[in-house]
């Protein structure tokens, strides 16, 4: 007691004009907005919550009130208290929501049973309260961003090593709604070597995979999900348990008549197992029919095993006979997107059907993406094995350039066995550029840089540069990671996945 008697007494006491000239009243404006600025790039890079920035007192609750339901995780438990956590007034603040759906597991001593009828009736329902909440929300004005809607799923069996929820270290607790200086160091990390799974791990995982196949849904998932007109951005990213939402990922999208940004990461199945690889295709069908006009940009990167396994397995995509790849450039010439990244899903080859021959085959006025300003697609004939097969590619995509008039970068890419190839057209200020890289030799031919300077002539560019450059197969140390390589890869994969991509995390 008397120890801390002294304590107290050697601090200096205050006078009262003293406190009044230190109060957060007092500070000059510009230093509080300054202290607000920093703070505020904190909590977007993960440093710092935004929770313990609003108790300081009133006028901080004021600022960052907004920041503390920016972003919202929910769960089957967290998602019956929303409305009563969410305040009315708070709704306005909320720009996204992470749903994170457990999947049901019986229990059983000698093997993993699960229960996919189950997880899609409590799924489905969960959706159905999640629209109908929201579709009660207030409607925001001109210029107030919508919500992005993320889902992700997982089970307590998931091994750690798999792709579950796992989210890059150096991305945890970040805001990747906006641009900061930690999202933007995920993408100048040169990708690291797979990490091979120990024996045991290999055995859990063989005990786990019938999360990959994709299980039909029951009759209660047809039931049309209520309109929302909030959610302008829909996220399934690359997990363990994404074919689960195969099934569902159509009724989404369908309910979303404002959808603007759409980002889709199937995994792909071995060539052998063709019911399961059809699903891709059937699911990609079923999102392009029910794709609102609204939409900006269409993202979907196949997430295939063949991109880990060292090039053992060629690459084939699920759209085996093109009719997805036409289908897609047919509905997207009338929705006019502003991006659009289809990474091994569907080929170029297809996507590009229209103009192989200077013979077009559409109606010229329905001719044409006329808002569309990035492109990236892959193609199977960007090897060394069909080297005669790329200058027709190239040359049927420079007359589709030529129908795009505000495009800015064009990129078609590939990984087969042990090899790897890029084709880039960047058309900015300072001029147009294309550029040839791949693990082997390789020149642009004359025809093709012809074909790409009336592309350049289209867009106003006087002169194209070209040049070929030569990948050293050092750089690519597994197949996937030639995405690393790309100009566009923040719109090839989720910036979470690229992360795990680029750790070594590419198992399961």
């Amino acid at each position: 007691m008397a120890r801390r008697g002294q304590t107290r007494g050697r601090r200096p006491t205050q006078a009262p004009e003293q406190r009044e000239r230190c109060s957060w009243a007092t500070l000059p404006l510009e230093l509080r907005e300054m202290i607000f600025g920093v703070l505020e790039d904190s909590i977007q890079a993960g440093v710092m919550a935004a929770s313990a920035c609003a108790s300081v007192c009133k006028a901080w609750r004021g600022y960052f009130e907004p920041l503390v339901f920016r972003r919202l995780t929910l769960t089957l438990e967290r998602l019956n208290e929303l409305e009563a956590r969410v305040a009315r007034h708070q709704r306005q603040y909320v720009q996204h929501i992470w749903f994170r759906f457990e999947r049901s597991v019986k229990p059983c001593a000698t093997h993993i049973q699960f229960r996919p009828e189950l997880d899609a009736m409590r799924f489905h329902t969960a959706m159905y309260q999640l629209f109908l909440i929201l579709s009660e929300w207030p409607t925001r004005g001109t210029g107030q961003p919508g919500i992005a809607l993320e889902l992700t799923a997982f089970s307590t069996v998931d091994p750690e090593y798999s792709m579950k929820d796992t989210v890059p270290e150096q991305l945890r607790g970040a805001d990747l709604t906006v641009d900061s200086e930690t999202l933007n160091a995920l993408y100048d990390r040169p990708p690291k070597p797979m990490r091979p799974l120990t024996p045991a791990e290999t055995e859990q995982s063989v005990r786990v995979r019938q999360f990959y196949r994709p299980a039909g849904a029951v009759g209660l998932t047809d039931r049309p999900l209520p309109q929302v007109t909030l959610i302008t951005d829909l996220t399934v990213r690359r997990q363990m348990h994404i074919s689960f939402f195969a099934a569902h990922i159509g009724h989404i999208v369908s309910s979303l008549p404002k959808l603007e940004f759409l980002t889709y990461e199937p995994r792909a199945y071995h060539s052998y197992d063709v019911i399961a690889s059809r699903t891709n295709a059937e699911t990609m069908r079923a999102i392009i029919t029910r794709m609102p006009s609204t939409i900006r940009r269409l993202q979907v990167f196949e997430d295939a095993p063949c991109l880990y396994d060292q090039g053992v397995h060629p690459m084939q995509v699920s759209d085996r006979d093109g009719s997805v790849a036409r289908f897609l450039a047919e509905v997207t010439q009338d929705t006019e997107p502003e991006a659009i990244a289809i990474s091994f899903l569907i080929d170029a080859v297809h996507f590009f059907s229209d103009f192989w021959t200077p013979q077009i085959s559409r109606l010229p006025w329905k001719l044409g993406w006329l808002k569309l300003t990035s492109l990236v697609m892959t193609s199977a004939v960007l090897t060394s094995r069909r080297c005669n097969e790329i200058p027709p590619l190239l040359t049927a995509a420079a007359r589709a350039a030529c129908h795009m008039p505000k495009l800015e970068v064009l990129e078609l890419y590939y990984v087969a066995p042990k090899h790897g190839a890029i084709f880039t057209y960047i058309h900015d200020e300072e001029g147009s550029i294309v550029c040839w890289e791949s693990t082997w030799k390789w020149t642009l031919p004359s025809e093709v840089v012809s074909a790409w300077r009336q592309a350049a002539a289209f867009h106003g560019t006087g002169e194209l540069t070209h040049e070929e450059r030569c990948i050293p197969k050092s750089q690519l140390r597994w197949g996937g990671s030639i995405v690393s390589l790309l100009r566009t890869r923040t719109t090839v994969v989720h910036p979470i996945t690229y992360g795990n991509m680029m750790n070594g995390l590419n198992h399961i």
